[in-house]
């Protein structure tokens, strides 16, 4: 995963409710811009001026030429191509892609790693920004695209193909999960380090009158313990520990989970608990 740009109303408020209650830090100011990272990298999330959606989700490339060869893939598979310049500052090249549905990526170079990998701050300091979720209204397609155009690798489905989850050279058991739904992000992602954690940031929430929206559980695909809040825009936010690893794509079978009893199966939360109301919203739609 490379990064998030999403559009705000205040950008500087929306960055400054990352700060408090994930525990990023705001890196730099360009004008209305800001830019948050929870490591050595010069950011992993992006505001800037608009209505509350999701402008861009960025993943992060080995090399230049790896960005070329998405750069041609899309290009033959004639999707539509947005723009072949960086979005953004600190890397050197990039092009923004249409998804199958909507969902719009920026593939690019490496993000400068500029800054201090620890820093005084409030929150909890995640470790990196782990995942996004969208959906759309064709998983197939946008499944394809994923293995197809980005080189990416199904980690597991749910037996009538409709949620997927996908991973990408770092091994981690997905960087982009995907359902079935009208386009929009549903929730971005963040690694931490231990439990106590997310427990911080359930009370950095509670001591503003705000309440996680589902979790904590555990994932069946994934593995990883959860929890989600909304985030200033209505997007969601995960932070999560344990996310499986996949060490060798020879001997690893993706797996397909039974979803005949809906959203109260174990396939979502191993726990148990169902996910609540406002979980099932539909996240931000993407744009500026």
């Amino acid at each position: 995963m490379g990064h998030v740009v999403i559009s705000s109303p205040d950008p500087l408020a929306a960055a400054n409710d990352l700060q408090e209650t994930v525990g990023l830090r705001i890196t730099e100011q360009d004008g209305e811009a800001v830019y948050l990272s929870s490591n050595d990298r010069h950011h992993e999330v992006t505001y800037v001026p608009g209505s509350g959606k999701a402008v861009v989700l960025g993943l992060e490339a080995v090399s230049a030429e790896a960005v070329d060869d998405v750069y041609h893939r899309a290009k033959s598979d004639g999707l539509e191509i947005l723009s072949d310049k960086p979005f953004g500052k600190h890397y050197a090249r990039a092009v923004t892609i249409v998804a199958p549905g909507g969902a719009v990526f920026e593939i690019h170079t490496p993000i400068a790693r500029s800054q201090a990998a620890r820093y005084n701050g409030v929150g909890v300091r995640p470790r990196r920004i782990e995942h996004i979720n969208a959906f759309s209204p064709d998983t197939g397609a946008f499944g394809a695209f994923c293995e197809n155009t980005l080189g990416m690798k199904l980690s597991d489905r749910t037996a009538d193909d409709g949620f997927r989850w996908y991973r990408a050279a770092d091994g981690y058991h997905h960087t982009i999960a995907m359902g079935p739904g009208p386009s929009a992000l549903h929730h971005y992602a963040f690694d931490h380090h231990c439990l106590e954690d997310l427990s911080r940031i359930a009370d950095n929430l509670s001591l503003r009158d705000r309440a996680l929206v589902w979790g904590p559980g555990r994932h069946g695909a994934g593995s990883n313990i959860f929890t989600y809040y909304a985030d200033p825009h209505g997007c969601l936010v995960e932070n999560s520990i344990e996310l499986a690893r996949i060490d060798c794509d020879a001997t690893y079978e993706p797996r397909s989970w039974d979803i005949t009893e809906g959203l109260n199966g174990r396939w979502i939360n191993l726990w148990g608990t169902p996910p609540t109301q406002g979980f099932l919203v539909p996240g931000i739609q993407f744009g500026r």
